[in-house]
């Protein structure tokens, strides 16, 4: 078995699932990608030994856990019982399929679960060498599916494969990040009131294109100096979340003290020429410290 799954009957409720899912998007933290197609859940999280995820990377032979929250569509049959099913299929980067399992909740296929009592399911997932086949990445497409209808919740994480020396990144302590237009994103290690997120399309270094101004000012827990030294990606999507390359630069404006605990952060994130009339483009933004501890990882969509 590459999987092992547990429904449970109680909510274990956090701040950082204060913002709902929309119907496709991508996750902070973890870059998970889901598209609600019939079967929503509130949120999405990876944990490692029950801490979660800051990054998508996890160490080869390790077990984690996938939590869906709050698990809402399926159909009840006269006895108002649903039947959830889980398929998870493990891929490589070229989209070949390593290995699969058709319905990881094959003993519940009958019985079912009283609708309603669904508040967290549970997927234990492992990357065991059997499934890497030396893969370096891969690509765990996880299907949450309902046997009485054709609805279902799909899933894609992008795994990174940990090198032996890389430690886990986790955190106990990440927090929501509150913005200007109820983005989505997550933080560790640093802390600030609000992020003014707009589109902003003045900006003459590439006057054919439109960015996506994110504006984070008096960051505590940081200086300016591991600000600058600090690692910036970003990615872009179109409304059907494929990944768009993007060729034009992220610009950045960084201000305070050298030694001081209070930063401003301004980026300006290229996602799509000014010509362009279609909405629905999604831009995930992450900034982390070069020892990975320290995160703000953003998603908009405009």
């Amino acid at each position: 078995m590459f999987v092992r799954l547990s429904l449970l009957v109680f909510v274990l409720m956090h701040t950082i699932f204060s913002q709902a899912q929309t119907s496709t998007g991508v996750l902070p933290f973890s870059g998970i990608k889901y598209f609600n197609e019939g079967i929503y859940c509130k949120y999405a999280e990876i944990s490692v030994d029950g801490i979660p995820i800051t990054h998508n990377r996890i160490a080869a032979g390790k077990e984690f856990i996938l939590k869906l929250q709050l698990p809402t569509g399926f159909t009840e049959d006269a006895a108002r019982k649903v039947y959830p099913a889980v398929e998870v299929t493990y891929l490589n980067a070229a989209n070949e399929v390593l290995a699969s399992i058709t319905n990881a909740f094959k003993d519940k296929e009958k019985t079912g679960y009283v609708g309603g009592t669904l508040k967290e399911l549970n997927v234990q997932l492992s990357l065991q060498p059997a499934i890497l086949k030396n893969e370096s990445n891969v690509i765990i497409q996880v299907r949450l599916y309902d046997l009485k209808s054709k609805k279902q919740h799909r899933l894609f994480f992008p795994v990174s494969v940990a090198k032996a020396n890389q430690s886990p990144a986790v955190s106990k302590t990440a927090e929501a990040v509150r913005s200007s237009d109820n983005s989505q994103g997550l933080s560790t290690g640093v802390s600030f009131q609000k992020a003014t997120i707009i589109v902003d399309t003045s900006i003459r270094v590439s006057p054919n294109t439109a960015y996506l101004s994110i504006d984070i000012p008096s960051i505590s827990g940081t200086s300016m100096t591991e600000v600058l030294g600090g690692k910036n990606t970003f990615w872009v999507y179109d409304k059907n979340m494929k990944e768009i390359k993007i060729t034009d630069k992220l610009l950045k404006k960084i201000g305070g003290s050298m030694e001081g605990s209070n930063v401003n952060m301004i980026v300006k994130v290229p996602f799509k020429t000014k010509k362009e009339l279609q909405t629905g483009y999604t831009i995930r933004f992450r900034w982390e410290s070069q020892d990975g501890k320290k995160v703000i990882d953003i998603v908009s969509t405009k």
